[in-house]
C-alpha cells in the first residue's frame, strides 16, 4: 500500500480534519493497468478508516481521463467512481484533485507547458470539471473538488485567478453547494493565500501546503 500523509491543510471544514493523500496511484506513475488496478485496493481504504482518518485526497493526472486529442477516457471516470464508492462504503470523505492538466504540472520534469496562455488547454480543463460535476455531483455530500495542484510561479497568478473563477462559475451552474478547493502560487504557499481573489462563497475552501518539515520527512528523496 503506497500513500503518505495529507499535505493540504483543511480548516473548519466538517469531516475534513485528518486525511491521507493517495499519491502514486492515479498520478505520478507509469499509468500501467497493473498500477491502476492494484496499487491501492479496497482493503486499503478500509484500513485508512480503521486508522481513524476521515478523508482521502485522490490526485488524478489528466492521462487517466483525457486523451491527447482532448477526448475523454471512459475507463478513467469508472476508476474514479470506484474510489468514490469505496469511500462512501467506509464513511470517508474524498478530495478529487486534478494533479496534472494538459499544459501544466507542478513538476517541471513532466515537460508540460502552455496551460496559462493556451485557450485550447484551458477549454479542456473546463470541460474536465464540467464532466466531473455532471458525473459525480450526486456524491457532493462527501466529495470535494480541488481544481489544480500547486501553481508554481507568481507570474501565473493573474491567469490562474481568471481560470479558477471561470471554473467555479461553471461548476456552480450544476452544483451550487459542492465544496471547491483552490490554492495559490509558490506551490500553494501559506504566504500567497492572501493574493487569491474572491468573492468566495461559503463552500470555497482556500488551501496551503506546508513543506517546512521536508528535511526530516523526505530524507534520501532523489530530488
Amino acid at each position: 500500500m503506497g500513500f503518505f500523509c495529507q499535505e493540504v491543510v483543511y480548516a473548519r471544514v466538517k469531516s475534513y480534519k485528518i486525511g491521507v493523500n493517495l499519491g502514486g496511484w492515479y498520478s505520478q506513475c507509469d499509468y500501467s493497468k497493473e498500477r491502476l488496478d492494484n496499487f491501492i485496493v479496497e482493503e486499503d481504504i478500509d484500513k485508512i478508516r480503521k486508522w481513524e482518518f476521515d478523508h482521502i485526497r485522490l490526485p488524478i493526472d489528466y492521462n487517466i481521463v483525457i486523451k491527447p486529442d482532448g477526448t475523454f477516457i471512459e475507463d478513467g471516470f469508472i476508476r474514479i467512481e470506484k474510489v468514490i464508492k469505496w469511500c462512501k462504503k467506509y464513511s470517508l470523505n474524498l478530495v478529487l484533485d486534478l494533479h496534472k492538466t494538459p499544459g501544466y504540472s507542478f513538476d517541471e520534469g513532466e515537460k508540460e507547458s502552455g496551460f496559462f496562455t493556451s485557450k485550447e488547454y484551458r477549454d479542456i480543463f473546463y470541460r474536465f470539471w464540467d464532466e466531473m460535476a455532471e458525473r459525480f455531483g450526486k456524491y457532493q455530500d462527501m466529495v470535494m473538488f480541488e481544481l489544480l495542484n500547486e501553481v508554481t510561479d507568481k507570474e501565473y497568478l493573474p491567469s490562474w485567478i481568471n481560470i479558477y473563477k471561470t471554473a467555479i462559475k461553471r461548476i456552480r451552474v450544476k452544483l451550487p453547494t459542492i465544496k471547491i478547493l483552490i490554492g495559490s502560487y509558490w506551490y500553494n504557499s501559506v504566504w500567497t493565500v492572501k493574493d487569491l481573489e474572491g468573492p468566495f462563497d461559503e463552500n470555497i475552501v482556500l488551501s496551503f501546503h506546508c513543506y517546512d518539515l521536508q528535511l526530516f520527512t523526505h530524507q534520501r528523496a532523489y530530488w
